[in-house]
């Protein structure tokens, strides 16, 4: 806190590959070149997703074969577009490394514990039936003890987000719900992007509970969503706004998780979407990968052999399948038409957004609108008053001073002002 009182503004450091180069390529070329990377990234760095591979080098973790449920959530969608059959040799060996971490005697011992983690037990055992390799023991297992409400996971009193990711996995594998379990339209209004979130005060935690809600409630974009009057239009300007928000800090993880969000809502021709998509391809590391947010090439650069093969795993892998299945998913849309590259959006940085904030008041144009909520979120939650300030008086220059984010973010800047 300053002198005057005043809470001094936090604005975190970025990744370099938060700074733009160049024009966009178009959304279909870039979302391709990003899967094509990931898929040959994945291949050769299978045999890490195998708990024992993994916990020779890295924290074991709660639930072992967490990185392989990821992967065949993967395998699953790629299958589902045609892209890779689920019969081909890399799904073939993802499967093959899946049926032993379910053989394994640990994985019989968690799924009879009922705990925290048996949702997720469920849920590799329905994916390995679906993709060809089914655990009839294993299934009747699972099933009984969900008939006899071990856990009690689908109580009413449960978090409404494990609701729904578990309702999600018993229909996706087939299995019977519990009676006090609603079916997945229901349990998606208790959900978050149901409940028009407060875009200016969303906390990362939360804007992943959003993304997964969204996630299960369309079936990773297979199915629309059942919403109310007005509902469509609010949660797509919120994704959006989203997207911009982490895409300006260069968040790699929630950028996927986002452009996901938006392929499955249906959002087309948007110049965000288009640089989100630029953002992943130019973040690839030469091999495929994408890093995730807690990657450091100066410690991956200090290590050798398997220690660095088992860093750059573990601090790549799970961006990496979330940049896949976003792009996975934008593979069954097709090319469509695109959209054309529009002005650049400003990092996260408060310079970079006053010179937005001073082009946008001396020169106001329609295409700077597009930039306004999700600027105004980082400066609030920046807590930059004097930079707020300066975004404050381009929404006026541009004619957006009444939109409600405006107002609001307008409130907290009045209410933080002595």
């Amino acid at each position: 806190m300053s002198a005057s009182g005043c809470l001094e503004p936090s604005w975190a450091p970025l990744p370099a590959h938060a700074r733009p180069g160049g024009a966009p390529p178009a959304e279909a070329e870039a979302a391709d070149g990003v899967l094509s990377g990931v898929l040959g990234w994945l291949d050769a760095h299978l045999e890490w997703f195998a708990p024992h591979r993994w916990e020779e080098y890295l924290p074991r973790r709660p639930f072992r074969a967490g990185p392989l449920l990821e992967l065949l959530g993967l395998v699953r969608l790629l299958d589902r577009s045609g892209r890779l059959p689920k019969d081909a040799p890399f799904p073939s060996r993802a499967l093959d490394l899946a049926e032993r971490a379910a053989a394994a005697p640990d994985f019989t011992i968690g799924l009879r514990r009922a705990d925290e983690l048996f949702p997720y037990h469920l849920n590799l055992i329905a994916l390995l039936e679906l993709l060809g390799r089914p655990q009839p023991a294993l299934r009747a297992l699972g099933e009984g003890l969900l008939a006899a409400g071990a856990g009690g996971h689908a109580r009413p009193h449960k978090p409404p987000l494990g609701r729904i990711e578990l309702r999600y996995f018993l229909d996706r594998g087939g299995f019977p719900a519990p009676a006090p379990l609603p079916d997945i339209a229901t349990l998606y209004r208790e959900c978050l992007p149901a409940l028009r979130p407060d875009v200016l005060h969303l906390t990362e935690s939360e804007t992943y509970a959003l993304t997964h809600a969204l996630f299960y409630a369309t079936d990773f974009g297979a199915r629309p969503l059942t919403t109310g009057p007005g509902e469509p239009d609010h949660l797509l300007e919120t994704v959006r706004v989203l997207l911009a928000v982490h895409l300006s800090r260069g968040s790699l993880d929630l950028t996927a998780e986002l452009l996901l969000c938006a392929t499955a809502l249906g959002v087309t021709a948007d110049p965000l979407v288009r640089q989100g998509w630029a953002a992943l391809a130019r973040a690839r590391r030469p091999d495929g990968a994408v890093p995730s947010p807690v990657h450091r090439p100066d410690v991956l650069a200090g290590l050798t052999g398997d220690k660095a093969a088992a860093y750059l795993f573990g601090s790549c892998y799970h961006t990496t399948l979330a940049a896949g299945l976003a792009a996975a998913v934008r593979a069954e849309r097709g090319p469509g038409a695109g959209a054309a590259p529009g002005p650049q959006l400003p990092c996260a940085a408060a310079e970079e957004i006053r010179h937005w904030a001073a082009q946008a008041t001396t020169a106001p144009d329609g295409a700077y609108v597009p930039h306004l909520a999700p600027l105004l979120v980082l400066c609030v939650q920046a807590r930059d008053v004097p930079v707020l300030t300066e975004v404050l008086r381009a929404a006026e220059a541009l004619g957006r001073g009444n939109d409600p984010v405006v107002c609001a973010a307008a409130a907290y800047a009045c209410a933080q002002t002595p």
